[in-house]
């Protein structure tokens, strides 16, 4: 499944949450529920909709892990940017 982050999707992301990072707003979107969970656990993403595990595609893993990472660090960067929205795949 292709998810096709918004700008609403960053614009409405809380940073650091994971219920509602931009992430989250996406598969939210896109999944049509509030049960969402994206987190970092050591180097693997977790997602989960509607208690379900979801796994990134292998080839998506570096943009998206970069992607948190930017977009979980705007209180703490100076003039920092809202990162740009993302397209990543998912299996279930």
């Amino acid at each position: 499944m292709k998810i096709k982050m918004t700008k609403e999707d960053v614009k409405n992301g809380v940073p650091c949450d994971s219920e509602a990072c931009a992430i989250s707003q996406a598969l939210m979107r896109e999944f049509n529920t509030n049960q969402v969970k994206t987190s970092i656990k050591g180097t693997d993403i977790n997602i989960r909709v509607n208690d379900q595990p979801y796994f990134i595609k292998s080839v998506d893993i570096d943009k998206v892990k970069r992607f948190i990472w930017d977009f979980d660090n705007l209180d703490f960067i100076d003039d920092a940017v809202p990162p740009q929205p993302i397209i990543f795949e998912l299996n279930q």
